[in-house]
């Protein structure tokens, strides 16, 4: 019997966030082609694992964040050495690594350890995320292509991404895209009634609460409509005391229901008449597909990146100002653009045999991004490399 190759995933966590979750899900189906260990900088797992899945932590969870600039790089090197070090103790063959943390610890891993195949993922857009601010844009221009480039491989999760990387941060290694999977065991899609005279308009949106999620727009956009609708807002976040506020100001606290975080939150969705993603920016919208993967007619902004591709199959759009798009999976409208929310809004309670179709459109769109399709495309860059 051959030996499995030994493979390891590199993350900061198995939490809350949408790389990690992604991690998780591919750590776990990947177990049955490979001997799968998971290298975490923080012990903070919160989402289930296979057995047969070694994990190890390289530091308590402390966010070295928290503790100045110079105890920041004493840390990082600290991750750097100890990372090294669980790398050669159980020779590993291949690392895959996500976000750009990771991504630069695998590449100083790859100079000192040549032989080692390293596979980098980045899940953000980078321009958006890290240019815009002063104290980011210098060091991520000189680190992403002087790391970047040390690896064998890179995979994104948009096509968008990529062409980012490469035309502004100068990354040169071979580049591919591959989606985010979902969990999908449904066969058909549960699109909740809804009779315009009689029910109130039920809509959700997922996500942490900050700025780059914007989830103030949504409410902006209903305080604008009949009041015989309401917003339920799954997630945690800096902003949480800011959005009530918000959502008081506009006489509309019984109207935005603010429910934490929740990690069946998918269950949930059916409850719904609509899900809308407002973000500026994205990397690829997990919770945008898990809505469509029940049925759920689903409203986002055609940000960068992850919505067109998801609702037009990456064909291009013009929306126009305070309008919107009815594309082939579901209804797009221009970022931070609260009038064309509303009026997507408007349409789908409006033209319920309209949201019936977008819900079993989004359900049916919703099977390419299967767990067990995506994980192959993974094993491959991974047997090719």
């Amino acid at each position: 019997m051959n030996k499995k190759t030994k493979i390891s995933l590199f993350v900061p966590t198995i939490s809350s966030g949408g790389a990690e979750r992604v991690a998780s899900l591919f750590a776990n189906e990947l177990t049955k082609y490979f001997d799968v260990t998971i290298i975490l900088l923080y012990n903070i797992i919160e989402f289930p694992l296979n057995k047969d899945i070694k994990v190890i932590t390289l530091s308590e969870a402390v966010e070295i964040e928290k503790k100045g600039k110079i105890n920041y790089l004493l840390e990082y090197l600290k991750f750097i050495y100890k990372f090294h070090k669980a790398i050669k103790s159980e020779k590993i063959d291949v690392v895959i690594s996500f976000m750009i943390r990771q991504n630069i610890m695998t590449g100083v891993a790859k100079i000192f350890n040549p032989n080692l195949k390293t596979i980098i993922s980045e899940r953000c857009f980078p321009s958006k995320r890290y240019l815009n601010n002063k104290s980011t844009a210098i060091a991520t221009k000189i680190l992403i292509p002087l790391f970047y480039n040390k690896n064998n491989k890179l995979f994104s999760n948009s096509i968008h991404i990529n062409k980012d990387l490469i035309d502004n941060f100068n990354v040169k290694i071979n580049t591919n895209v591959i989606y985010n999977p979902i969990l999908n065991n449904s066969n058909k899609p549960f699109t909740k009634d809804f009779t315009i005279l009689n029910d109130k308009f039920q809509i959700v949106t997922v996500g942490r609460l900050i700025p780059i999620k914007n989830q103030k727009i949504i409410i902006e956009a209903i305080s604008t409509i009949s009041k015989n609708i309401t917003l339920d807002i799954y997630g945690e976040g800096e902003l949480k005391s800011e959005i009530i506020s918000y959502s008081k100001n506009l006489n509309l606290e019984k109207n935005i229901i603010l429910n934490g975080f929740n990690f069946n939150v998918k269950s949930q969705l059916v409850n719904y008449h609509c899900f809308i993603l407002s973000s500026l920016s994205e990397g690829f919208p997990n919770a945008l597909l898990e809505a469509m993967s029940v049925g759920l007619p689903v409203i986002a902004t055609n940000c960068m990146s992850g919505p067109l591709e998801l609702l037009n199959d990456n064909i291009s759009v013009s929306i126009e100002k305070n309008s919107f798009y009815k594309a082939k999976y579901g209804i797009l409208v221009n970022v931070d653009d609260a009038i064309g929310i509303k009026n997507a809004i408007q349409y789908l309670q409006n033209n319920n045999d309209d949201r019936i179709k977008y819900g079993e459109l989004g359900f049916k769109r919703s099977k390419d991004f299967n767990l067990e399709i995506i994980s192959l495309q993974l094993k491959k860059l991974i047997d090719d490399i």
